[in-house]
This record gives C-alpha cells, sequence and structure tokens, in this order.
C-alpha cells in the first residue's frame, strides 16, 4: 500500500478546510451549547403533544409543531439528552410516518 505523505502545511489547511465546510454544513452540529433538533417528515395530524411524548423520554423538552411545512422542532434542556435522542429516535414512526432528525440552529444563532 502506498501512503502519500503530506507537508504539514497542505495538511493542516485541508484539516481547517474540513472544519469550515462542516460547520458551514451545520453549524448546530458544532454548537456545544444548540439542543435544538429540526423534525421532518411529520404528518399534518401529527400534534404537539404527540411529538413532547416521543421526545421527553430522553429529557426534558419544548416542542414546536410548524404544520404548513411538515416539520418542527425539539429543543432540551441539555445537549446530552439532545445528542442521544438525534442517534435513538431518528427515523422512528410518529403518526404513521417516519421522522427525519438533524440538528437545527440554537435560538442564539438565528438571525432576526
Amino acid at each position: 500500500m502506498n501512503l502519500i505523505k503530506l507537508n504539514p502545511v497542505v495538511y493542516m489547511y485541508l484539516s481547517f478546510a474540513a472544519t469550515y465546510q462542516n460547520a458551514r454544513a451545520n453549524p448546530g452540529e458544532i454548537d456545544p451549547n444548540n439542543t435544538t433538533i429540526f423534525v421532518g417528515g411529520l404528518d399534518p395530524s401529527d400534534s404537539e403533544d404527540q411529538l413532547k411524548q416521543m421526545f421527553c423520554q430522553l429529557g426534558e423538552v419544548h416542542v414546536k409543531i410548524h404544520n404548513n411545512k411538515n416539520c418542527g422542532f425539539v429543543q432540551y434542556a441539555k445537549r446530552t439528552s439532545a445528542e442521544q435522542a438525534l442517534s435513538v429516535l431518528n427515523g422512528n414512526i410518529l403518526g404513521g410516518r417516519n421522522v427525519r432528525l438533524s440538528w437545527g440552529r440554537s435560538p442564539s444563532s438565528k438571525q432576526g
């Protein structure tokens, strides 16, 4: 197996570039204070109570559904609860549909 040896400066540049791309792609994932999860694929008939029931098993939550967009947001009190929810609940069924989870924007990063 032939390995390419990179110049340390080139390696450092590529590392910074990858980090920058990840931050631009999903800043919520990198922000250690972010506890907000985006929930996509909701059925219009899904309620905030149903969403809360699904997510509260992992910690204290505040939920908001945007019915006209078939999505919602779950905000946990603790980052560790949000991380656990992302790994455990992504793809679970709510109202007959698989929900898609990803990091949302933290309230402090929202632009007014």
